[in-house]
């Protein structure tokens, strides 16, 4: 835990060194240490597959929970994303919570487990991170994203990236990402809704959870030369990625941003 959060404050002390520089002929009112170090929102990434149990079964299922998810019942759970690819007949969903210790705390919960015993749920795998601050600018930070209220875009899809450093620090992989993070502001990918820079310093492992349109622009976005320079990077290794339909109950859980 302990390095996660070294990560995050290691993306922040950049990030306001760089700001400093750019303003220095300005008046800057000096901001003590504790004041940068602040609580980080955190994101839980849930994947599991069916055992006799058909998908309007499980359809059914994912009506009878969602309300378990609406906000407000789960203590710092800020949004669920219900998320499924049907082709590989993977489930699940993507968390986004206040901090490492409400997320936690959640997966101590007697609904979590609950969950995880189903007969019908099997094969779970769980993954959690940090939540870099650079995900402001990417309108990848849920705790301050707009979410939508009303619909899910037809297609609306996730793309879920991971990878592992080679030969390359933490610090220097914080510098890299201030360098790209401008690529995935709002409108400059077409059908990006959002991108959230997410790092496990402990396991060595990090990436991105992207929201798009659909999943024509997902896939247009992975045919594109800013993902082949992404993937061809030569400290990048070990790619990993997964995409997932978003299901509309989302909107009940808070886990559609707005578009």
């Amino acid at each position: 835990m302990k390095n996660i959060l070294f990560l995050i404050v290691l993306f922040l002390t950049i990030s306001c060194n760089n700001k400093t520089k750019k303003v220095e002929e300005a008046p800057v009112k000096k901001v003590e240490e504790p004041a940068v170090i602040k609580e980080n929102t955190a994101l839980l990434i849930v994947n599991y597959e069916l055992k006799n149990m058909t998908l309007e079964a499980h359809s059914e299922l994912g009506s009878e929970v969602v309300s378990n998810f609406s906000p407000g019942k789960i203590d710092g759970l800020i949004g669920k994303t219900f998320i499924g690819n049907v082709d590989n007949g993977v489930f699940g969903g993507v968390y986004y919570f206040k901090n490492q210790k409400t997320l936690d705390a959640y997966l101590n919960s007697s609904l979590w487990n609950g969950i995880a015993t189903h007969p019908s749920l099997i094969n779970f795998k769980t993954d959690a991170y940090g939540i870099a601050p650079i995900s402001d600018l990417s309108n990848g930070n849920a705790s301050i994203r707009k979410t939508e209220k009303t619909k899910v875009p037809e297609g609306m899809s996730v793309l879920v990236v991971n990878y592992e450093l080679k030969d390359m620090t933490l610090k220097e992989h914080a510098a890299l990402g201030l360098e790209v993070v401008s690529n995935f502001s709002p409108g400059k990918i077409d059908g990006l809704i959002g991108k959230t820079f997410i790092g496990n310093v402990d396991n060595g492992i990090f990436g991105g959870v992207y929201y798009f349109k659909s999943q024509e622009e997902l896939n247009n976005y992975l045919n594109s030369e800013l993902w082949k320079g992404i993937v061809t990077h030569p400290n990048l290794v070990n790619f990993k990625k997964d995409t997932y339909q978003v299901a509309s109950i989302s909107l009940i859980s808070n886990g559609v941003p707005a578009f």
